[in-house]
């Protein structure tokens, strides 16, 4: 603390030289005020978006001169305008944006570089999905906000679940970011899981995927890549105090969703503040023809979320932030269906808070320096008892993680970027449980899934630099990250171990012309393993499963091609990779007490076992083809095979995709006609067959319809839209529940 105190007062004192730019943005044809654009000066890494008065701030940086402002706004003509900076605060003339709703926004991304730039000319390949398309598109949740994103495929073991598989890898394989700081922690479980639908979707700004790349600038568990959402920032005022809000409410027939969101910001000169509520009711869940009510699959969601941004002085800045989901009763239809009475995740909490320093140097060595500290604590309950069966179980695990960030960039070289920072982690896990014999009522205490006092250290230090020449980007990176875990096991024993790993970075970018632009390269990635590798003992899906002391890391090595095309009205983008895994972390026969099978079930341990590879080929579009009209494509194509057991990789995702066509005639008026689909899935690893999941012969090929559809009435939008017109009955590969039948929902969402 005393570390901290003495950081913060060391930036306040530092010399108060900073300028900055100020402006408003407005619709060119109604004089409205546009909330939620972005800015950008281009070569740098400072940027912000606009306030819900239109109003924004930029810290601009120190080096005097002509710059480059890009101001992007999706249904907007984009914006470019040269400004001169002189060393003396910038205010602006009021900024004007002409609608035309069909022209493709350039994307603004954080996650690729851990800074601000546009998609296109990262070297990564980036998928990004804005709020306003996850509120049009009616997603019920997070993960499923999700769906039909290019190289991203969600699978649902039940209602209140939905786990993404980037590149054919899923749950603690793929790492799971908020504003910056790591979601994953050391009892995230192996293959799909619910953690992502701890995310209240009405507290997104935007969600970013970097596919692929990750581990140099993220850590352990981006094997697949990394999934990072931004919660939005409250701007500051231009003056005075002005206020704003927002009230969300949605329904989907049969009770399948009932939502009230609320939202109130307020700012000043110095202060703004934003704070957001969710009270949500899912019902049990009605799939397609001949399938229908597919129950109990309900459960019930509360949501808080809040953010504060102080500014200090005219180069320092500390944001106070909070964000949490309460979700209880969440049953598991995927266990009733297999032969349990009562499945159910009570409670299902995640918490997430943190304090983030950030001051904008004025030396091209310091740039920008953030420090942040973070707290989240999660738990998970479990009660279940299978039928005929007296005994009923109740487990509960709980983990608190503590985080400290110091990240820093710097551009020594006009030509040479720097992104460095270091990072720990400390996760303290609890765990417990006991039977309850519903005959007698005798309760009996049991160990939990865990070791109860088992903690976990990750600590990292990375560096990344971007070399630019003309047409040519380099970007080179290193981190070095050591995994400490102490366990203390009543049962099983005690054990310490310190995993470890170094991971790097090369890729090449070079833009042909205005419009195309060509990278390259190659990754290497790691997942450490955790807690929950290493000392579970208890139920997952298909089995019971005994602790492993022995494990090493994960690792990857990935080679990848990119082609991107970008105009305001076409993009484009395609990706090739091929990854090749050892040392997987892999579920194998066991025994307990020298015995096949506890509680009637087969036991299962993990071990090192496996190699694999994964290739695979992305494509999307965005196409304006009028004013009017425009057309939007995807399709993922991923093969992976375990070369160790010579058959299929589990659980890897077939041909998926989408096709989008949106029909807006003014910029008030949003249509869009939908087409989801995948193809069968019959290549079936053992672990696929075994599964309950999934059919025998394989998942089925299946194709849904949607339509959306949305009017603004000055501060009030009308939603609505139709899933599943035909009402096809379908499942996604792996899932343990079906898709959603025909069903129709409305929302109103008032802006004031």
């Amino acid at each position: 603390m005393k570390n901290l105190i003495f950081i913060l007062a060391l930036f306040l004192h530092l010399p108060l030289v900073a300028q900055q730019i100020q402006g408003v943005l407005v619709d060119a044809n109604t004089n409205q005020p546009l909330a939620a654009a972005n800015l950008w000066l281009k070569g740098t890494q400072r940027g912000a978006a606009t306030n819900a008065q239109g109003n924004f701030t930029i810290n601009a940086p120190a080096a005097q001169g002509t710059y480059t402002l890009l101001v992007s706004m999706l249904g907007y003509r984009e914006m470019e305008q040269e400004i001169q900076l002189l060393g003396n605060d910038l205010k602006l003339d009021t900024l004007r944006l002409s609608a035309e709703p069909t022209l493709i926004a350039s994307n603004l991304v954080i996650t690729a570089n851990r800074s601000l730039n546009q998609a296109f000319a990262t070297t990564e390949a980036v998928s990004v999905l804005k709020a306003s398309e996850i509120i049009h598109n009616g997603a019920r949740s997070t993960p499923e906000a999700l769906m039909g994103l290019t190289g991203v495929f969600v699978q649902k073991t039940n209602h209140g679940g939905g786990s993404p598989f980037v590149r054919g890898l899923t749950g603690n394989q793929t790492l799971l970011l908020m504003d910056g700081l790591r979601m994953n922690n050391s009892i995230y479980r192996f293959g799909p899981n619910q953690y992502f639908n701890t995310i209240d979707v009405f507290s997104l700004q935007q969600i970013e995927v970097v596919r692929g790349a990750g581990s140099v600038l993220y850590g352990s568990d981006a094997m697949g890549g990394a999934i990072q959402v931004f919660t939005p920032t409250p701007q500051f005022a231009s003056e005075g105090w002005q206020f704003g809000g927002r009230l969300l409410g949605r329904y989907l027939d049969r009770d399948m969703e009932q939502t009230v969101h609320a939202e109130l910001n307020a700012a000043n000169e110095t202060i703004a503040f934003r704070a957001g509520a969710s009270v949500r009711n899912f019902g049990d869940h009605y799939a397609g023809k001949g399938l229908g009510k597919e129950g109990p699959s309900s459960y019930r969601e509360r949501a808080a979320d809040a953010k504060a941004v102080f500014k200090l002085n005219r180069h320092a800045q500390f944001t106070l932030a909070y964000n949490g989901v309460f979700q209880t009763e969440v049953e598991r239809y995927d266990q009733y269906v297999t032969g349990f009475a009562l499945s159910q995740f009570e409670p299902q909490t995640r918490q997430m808070a943190y304090g983030r320093l950030a001051w904008e140097g004025q030396s091209p060595w310091l740039q920008n320096i953030t420090l942040t500290g973070s707290w989240q604590f999660a738990e998970e309950g479990r009660i279940f008892q299978r039928n005929n069966n007296v005994t009923r179980s109740n487990e509960l695990d709980e983990i608190r993680t503590f985080g400290y960030v110091l990240e820093w960039h710097a551009q020594p070289l006009s030509f040479w970027k720097i992104t460095s920072g270091v990072e720990a982690y400390l996760d303290k896990v609890s765990s417990g449980g006991s039977n309850l014999n519903t005959e007698t009522g005798a309760v009996t205490a049991r160990r939990g899934l865990y070791p109860a006092g088992t903690n976990a250290t990750n600590t990292a230090v990375f560096t990344a630099h971007q070399l630019s020449h003309q047409r040519w980007t380099l970007n080179l990176g290193l981190r070095y990250n050591q995994v400490r875990l102490e366990i203390q096991d009543a049962t099983f024993g005690d054990t310490e171990i310190t995993p470890d790993a170094l991971v790097a970075h090369a890729l090449l970018r070079y833009q042909v012309g205005e419009h195309h632009a060509i990278s390259g390269g190659t990754y290497s990635g790691f997942r450490a393993p955790n807690i929950n590798d290493m000392t579970s003992f208890g139920r997952f899906d298909f089995g019971i499963e005994v602790p492993s002391y022995d494990l090493s890391p994960e690792r990857t090595t990935t080679y990848e091609l990119n082609y991107k095309y970008s105009s305001e009205k076409l993009q484009a983008n395609v990706s090739g990779f091929y990854t090749a895994l050892s040392d997987l972390v892999t579920r194998v026969r066991g025994t307990f007490e020298g015995l096949p099978t506890y509680e009637g079930s087969d036991v299962y341990k993990k071990e090192n076992a496996a190699e694999s590879f994964i290739r695979g080929t992305e494509l999307d579009v965005a196409w304006a083809l009028s004013a009017q009209f425009n057309l939007q494509g995807s399709l993922t194509y991923t093969f992976g095979q375990n070369t160790t057991g010579n058959e299929p990789m589990r659980r890897i995702p077939p041909l998926n995709g989408r096709i989008a066509l949106q029909y807006q005639p003014v910029k008030q008026w949003f249509n869009r006609v939908e087409f989801l689909y995948a193809s069968k899935q019959d290549r079936l690893a053992g672990g696929d067959k075994s599964d309950p999941r999934i059919p025998k012969g394989g998942t089925p090929g299946w194709e849904v319809l949607n339509l959306r559809s949305a009017y603004q009435f000055k501060q009030v939008e009308l939603q609505a839209g139709l899933n599943n017109l035909f009402n096809e009955a379908y499942r996604t590969h792996g899932s343990g529940i079906d898709g959603v039948g025909r069903s129709v929902w409305i929302g109103l969402d008032w802006k004031f």
